[in-house]
């Protein structure tokens, strides 16, 4: 689940699914026109509809940010629950291509490996 600012989200899963097809179990959810207290409940109620087919993962798009922020919060009362920040689309790619190949730990880690190795400097 992507938790970011304005249709961030949105656009990368559009993104992700133009390179890789269409993908379950995923939902962008964007902080437009939310107070924290009504982004809160969003990220609650998605993450609860996920939890019935998937495991959950919640990505935000900046630390520091509203988002971020909501979902700190929210993992502070769910135990397991685990978040990664910053993303952008290599991150995504590996995630939803490894997603069904490894455990929740190792999933993370290749994502940040793979966020980290996306940024380059010319």
């Amino acid at each position: 689940m992507i938790v970011a600012h304005g249709n961030v989200g949105e656009c990368l899963m559009n993104a992700v699914q133009g390179i890789l097809g269409s993908q379950s179990g995923c939902t962008a959810i964007s902080n437009t026109g939310l107070g924290l207290p009504e982004l809160t409940d969003s990220v609650r109620a998605a993450v609860e509809e996920l939890e019935r087919t998937h495991s959950v993962l919640l990505i935000t798009d900046m630390p520091g940010g509203s988002c971020h922020h909501v979902c700190q919060a929210y993992l502070g009362e769910r135990p397991g629950l685990r978040m990664i920040s910053g993303v952008n689309l290599m991150m995504l790619l590996e995630f939803f291509v490894k997603r069904d190949r490894a455990d929740l730990q190792e999933l993370v880690s290749m994502m940040q490996e793979r966020a980290r190795d996306a940024v380059r400097i010319q």
